[in-house]
């Protein structure tokens, strides 16, 4: 038996298997989560089977990377909208309601999400639900700095010493990631936010004193 040396031991990815991981997410998108083999994908990417495999692991193990690539891939796009700490325009509710605009706009755009849904709603969501446990860790990790740094800027925020900034930073990115998790998840559930306007006031209301702490 072929033994699996993919993703899931924690190796990080490669290029190489980030280009894996970019067509099975096209080979997802297009025929649908139940109508994907892992021979559909290994066909697509032009490599055997157990090339594959050893790669990135069963099918399962393959749907836990895409959601964990799209997700830090989404938190980058978002985080690169930011205005720079050092900017006069600079202004740390400004700059939580951006991550919040930003979040919604990106995950409503994403071209495989959309696919998925369209193809597969069903399944995705399932997907979607059960895979939080993936990447919770590495969003919690993005926001974490996204919270210290917006500490760091903030002339108001409280002192505290490096343990429990780094302790508190990671609780409140945490509940942030879960509920950032949640706006993937439950596309149509609430709260409901069509309009810039409408996440901004959602922004100020729950994320600006949950991450300002005031």
């Amino acid at each position: 038996m072929t033994r699996n040396t993919g993703l899931g031991g924690g190796r990080a990815p490669d290029a190489e298997d980030v280009r894996l991981i970019e067509t099975a997410s096209a080979v997802f998108a297009e025929r649908g989560i139940k109508g994907t083999s892992t021979d559909d994908i290994a066909r697509a990417a032009g490599v055997t089977r157990v090339t594959l495999y050893r790669r990135l692991g069963p099918r399962d193990d393959i749907l836990r990377a895409i959601y964990a690539h799209e997700a830090q891939r989404l938190m980058m796009t978002v985080n690169a909208r930011y205005t720079p700490f050092e900017s006069l325009q600079w202004d740390p509710v400004r700059h939580i309601e951006d991550l919040l605009v930003g979040t919604v706009f990106d995950i409503r755009q994403n071209e495989l999400l959309r696919r998925l849904v369209e193809v597969d709603k069903v399944e995705a969501m399932a997907l979607l639900a059960g895979q939080s446990d993936t990447v919770l860790d590495a969003i919690t990790e993005i926001l974490a700095q996204f919270v210290r740094s917006t500490w760091n800027a903030d002339v108001h925020t409280r002192q505290m010493d490096d343990e429990e900034c780094e302790q508190l930073s990671r609780e409140v990115a945490s509940v942030v990631g879960r509920f950032l998790h949640s706006l993937v998840v439950m596309t149509d559930g609430p709260p409901a936010v069509d309009t810039e306007e409408q996440i901004r006031a959602l922004a100020r209301r729950v994320l600006v004193p949950m991450i300002l702490q005031r």
